[in-house]
C-alpha cells in the first residue's frame, strides 16, 4: 500500500470518518470509536475524495464463446 492509500476500508467507514471529521471529533476519538488506528484514520482524513464509481478497464472475453 502506497503512502495516500486508505487500503481496504469500506467506503461507508471512510465517509463516517470523513464526516466525523469534518464535524469536529477529533482523529483519536475517531479511532477509538471505529476500533481504527489512529494512522488509518488519519489517512482516510487526508486522502483525496474517494471515487464511488466503478469502473472496469478492460472487458475479459467469455470463456465459453458466444451465447447460442
Amino acid at each position: 500500500m502506497s503512502g495516500g492509500e486508505i487500503g481496504m476500508l469500506v467506503l461507508e467507514t471512510v465517509l463516517r470518518i470523513r464526516r466525523e471529521h469534518a464535524s469536529g471529533k477529533a482523529i483519536k476519538a475517531i479511532a477509538r470509536d471505529l476500533h481504527l488506528s489512529r494512522g488509518v484514520v488519519r489517512k482516510a482524513v487526508r486522502a483525496p475524495e474517494a471515487d464511488m464509481a466503478y469502473r472496469r478497464e478492460v472487458q475479459p472475453l467469455p470463456k465459453l464463446g458466444p451465447f447460442q
